[in-house]
């Protein structure tokens, strides 16, 4: 869909920073280790693992993939304990990445034990975008964001993403693979339904107007845009274009973009689980999104339309609420109000 149509909203939400945030080590989500034997390519120095997983898409974690050669196929190993065994439906976005200029492609794994082998076997997966597929390896063919998510619900416990060259096995020789922020987790279609016609939708700068005694005003714009260039993007969804630059920095849409929506008459089982002391059971808003949010703590990937294959459809938002209000409104019906805006 274009436009921002509303239809049904979907929200993607990062399962590592949901685990770190209840005490889970950051170590569980990690970079294989270099090693001779299986080509594997770690951060380069003054980088650390968790970099990849801090959900500042600006900060781009670089890899030395542009030493890759004809006899070393390099390979970048990311691979996420997910700490449980229920039944998901998964997704895997990777932000802010130049895989069209350093030549790379990448696949998804799942597994009960961990990963830890080079060329894991794939995983079926469908492209939202930028990752054009072919026999479940997806090459992106711009710099910006890729999203794919899982064809069926997996119950494994690991789920890795392997990077690897795509001209012949090789990177480029010249750019190094750099990556902002990779997510992986789960996906909920909101409410189950469309939210109410009065959605508020803005687009705010941020600007602060003063007044001088003599008349005179002055005005600072907070968030005219992130910060970004034609070869990394301030803003994830905002690089996105033909080629591999995408639209050129200053041409891009700038503020932050936030919408105000309304659910009216929302099932029950669609926001709570049918035994609140357990709040993960099912598919559920409290439990799949606000639980694993914190409210406005986490960020996550947001899109008013669920079908949409539009990178412009896309927001990197959190919460502007700290509480989750519901109101009954009849027989195991509530009405929700959220509130999203856009942020880095």
């Amino acid at each position: 869909m274009t436009y921002g149509r509303i239809l049904t909203p979907r929200f993607f939400v990062d399962t590592p920073n949901w685990l770190m945030s209840r005490g889970v080590a950051s170590s569980e989500f990690s970079v294989k280790a270099t090693n001779t034997g299986n080509h594997f390519v770690g951060p380069d120095s003054g980088f650390v693992d968790a970099e990849l997983f801090d959900m500042r898409p600006s900060n781009q974690v670089v890899f030395s993939t542009k030493d890759d050669s004809t006899s070393q196929e390099d390979h970048v190993l990311i691979v996420i304990d997910t700490q449980g065994t229920t039944e998901r439906k998964h997704f895997v976005a990777i932000l802010n990445h130049n895989m069209a200029t350093a030549q790379g492609k990448f696949r998804v794994a799942t597994s009960a034990s961990d990963i830890t082998a080079i060329d894991p076997t794939v995983r079926g997966c469908t492209e939202v975008f930028n990752a054009d597929e072919s026999s479940n390896i997806f090459t992106p063919d711009r710099n910006g964001v890729s999203i794919v998510t899982l064809d069926s619900e997996s119950s494994n416990r690991y789920i890795a993403i392997q990077i690897e060259g795509s001209n012949g096995d090789n990177f480029d020789a010249s750019n190094d693979l750099k990556i902002g922020c990779v997510m992986v987790g789960e996906y909920l279609d909101s409410f189950g339904h469309s939210p109410d016609l009065s959605v508020k939708r803005n687009v705010s700068f941020g600007t602060n107007l003063q007044t001088s005694i003599g008349g005179s005003e002055y005005s600072n714009a907070q968030w005219l845009e992130n910060l970004g260039t034609d070869s990394q993007s301030g803003q994830p969804f905002r690089i996105e274009g033909s080629g591999t630059g995408g639209t050129t920095y200053y041409y891009r849409m700038g503020g932050k973009m936030g919408y105000d929506m309304n659910f009216s008459f929302v099932d029950d089982t669609n926001i709570l689980s049918s035994d609140m002391s357990s709040a993960l059971t099912g598919d559920t808003f409290l439990g799949d999104v606000w639980m694993r949010t914190g409210g406005s703590h986490i960020p996550f990937i947001f899109t008013p339309d669920s079908t949409s294959t539009t990178p412009g459809d896309y927001l990197f938002a959190r919460f502007m609420h700290d509480s989750l209000d519901m109101t009954q409104v009849a027989n195991n019906m509530w009405n929700v109000g959220i509130s999203i805006r856009e942020t880095w």
